[in-house]
């Protein structure tokens, strides 16, 4: 390598710096443009369109399973049970938003549209567990034991119903009247 290949080298590289300062310093010296922001003290209001944490209003939710089937990295586990009424009654609901890619999958199939993604995009945490969202704070065991009993009165209920539509009207203490078309004796008149 000559020595004119040498300096063209350094000539080459001081141009193509100064063309990337150009647009730094355009940042530099225009104040109007703000570019940074102090982030704990200003936060960034999202976008309306914003894929954040996902929410499931539990109340419009009828457990269909669609948004597990349709979630590509399985973050949503849900466990429902049959009712008396025969709907699906949940007993738990939890989204792993640390392992969620927020692709929106999910939210695009739920039939309710009880699954939505919010604004929400802070949930720094040291612990894995934290990270797992839970909108049924009650006990899966208790909710299917409850479940349970509601549905095991209804079948008593209605096996009694069978029961009592199936038998006939029960006899009369009077034979009489259990029988009216019956003549009386006429030895026992009188």
């Amino acid at each position: 390598m000559g020595l004119r290949e040498y300096i063209g080298d350094i000539v080459e590289a001081v141009v193509t710096t100064a063309k990337g300062m150009r647009i730094t310093a355009r940042y530099g010296v225009d104040a109007s443009e703000e570019v940074t922001q102090q982030y704990p003290e200003e936060r960034r209001e999202p976008d309306e369109r914003f894929r954040g944490f996902l929410h499931n209003d539990i109340a419009r939710c009828t457990s269909c399973t669609m948004c597990v089937k349709a979630c590509p990295v399985d973050c949503i586990s849900l466990e429902a049970v049959r009712g008396a009424d025969k709907k699906m009654v949940l007993a738990s609901y939890d989204i792993n938003i640390g392992r969620c890619m927020y692709c929106g999958l999910c939210v695009e199939v739920c039939p309710p549209k009880s699954l939505v993604h919010t604004g929400g995009y802070e949930k720094a945490s040291f612990d894995r567990g934290e990270l797992i969202l839970h909108f049924v704070h009650e006990d899966a065991e208790e909710i299917k034991a409850r479940v349970a009993k509601q549905v095991a009165e209804a079948a008593a209920k209605a096996a009694e119903t069978a029961k009592v539509a199936a038998n006939p009207a029960a006899p009369a203490a009077n034979p009489a009247a259990a029988n009216p078309t019956a003549k009386e004796d006429p030895e026992k008149k009188g």
